[in-house]
């Protein structure tokens, strides 16, 4: 799941230098016989929706993006996309049966509507008109990977993953409860000039401040959406693992988030919010939280 937005941002790190190499030479003429920018959008700024089939990403009213009127898009796949639409050029007309694919309509001064396809190794990418039996191989100049990978996402991958932004600074109560009464929980709280451990006596300070810390911008793996895979489905109604709760000076009401159990063979943690929005977090991550007040104790 990680690792296709990943390699999504690495497109647009090889975008913004593809486009000072274009700065130089992509306004000499090719001396090609069809226009290469037949599908490039080149005001981005009047543009109010896009919607990928089923996926309206529109702009808000204090001009964020967001996914079907509800989510926050991330805002590292919101300037990709614009770059792809903006780059996007035609190799060449290419003589294959037009594909439905993901049909992409766009707003704005410049409105277009057409269609999204890739071969079967995805390989190279094609764009047609709606309407228009034409098919195009399109490419980034300067960048030779799958351009067609991001029309693809699902909503829950475009959604922002930032889940919590806090830290020592602004966290006063942090209590995670464990289910199996075998583990100790952990309560930390903020009393004067610094933080107390319920149950440790010889406190690591440095210990305390780099748990706060990982809550720092602190991303979800990706969303899930209900329906989405039945096996998460079934998971969220299992008892939980733990049960992590903040108090921030940023909120007025608690952060509330109940960790599941990894299922058998499984590698990420799912999380429920307390509007029981669902979202999965590496083990590696999840095994930073997942501690218990020993830790926060000075080793001999």
């Amino acid at each position: 799941m990680k690792g296709k937005n990943k390699k999504l941002l690495g497109v647009f790190v090889l975008l913004l230098i593809s486009n000072l190499i274009f700065l130089f030479v992509g306004g000499k003429s090719s001396g090609v016989s069809f226009n290469e920018q037949k599908f490039a959008l080149m005001d981005t700024a009047g543009v109010s929706f896009i919607k990928l089939n089923d996926i309206k990403l529109s702009r808000g009213p204090q001009g964020q993006w967001l996914v079907d009127e509800e989510y926050a898009v991330d805002p590292n796949l919101d300037r990709l996309l614009f770059s792809i639409l903006n780059r996007v050029r035609v190799q060449k007309p290419v003589e294959i049966p037009q594909e439905e694919g993901i049909k992409v309509e766009i707003s704005g001064d410049q409105p277009m509507t057409y269609h999204v396809w890739g071969n079967p190794t995805k390989t190279r990418t094609y764009f047609s008109m709606d309407g228009d039996d034409e098919v195009y191989q399109v490419q980034i100049p300067g960048y030779n990977e799958y351009v067609g990978g991001i029309f693809e996402l699902k909503k829950d991958q475009w959604r922002d993953r930032l889940v919590l932004n806090e830290s020592w600074r602004t966290i006063q109560n942090l209590q995670l409860d464990y289910l199996d009464e075998g583990k100790k929980d952990i309560n930390i709280k903020f009393d004067k000039d610094f933080f107390l451990v319920e149950g440790v006596q010889q406190l690591d300070s440095n210990a305390v401040v780099e748990y706060l810390n990982q809550f720092q911008y602190f991303q979800a793996n990706e969303w899930v959406s209900k329906g989405r895979f039945e096996q998460y489905d079934s998971l969220s109604t299992k008892p939980v693992l733990a049960k992590l709760t903040i108090e921030s000076i940023n909120y007025d009401l608690p952060i509330m988030l109940e960790i599941y159990p990894k299922l058998p063979g499984d590698r990420i943690y799912l999380v429920m919010t307390y509007d029981e929005s669902m979202f999965v977090v590496d083990d590696r991550r999840m095994s930073q939280i997942l501690l218990q007040n020993k830790d926060f104790e000075i080793e001999d």
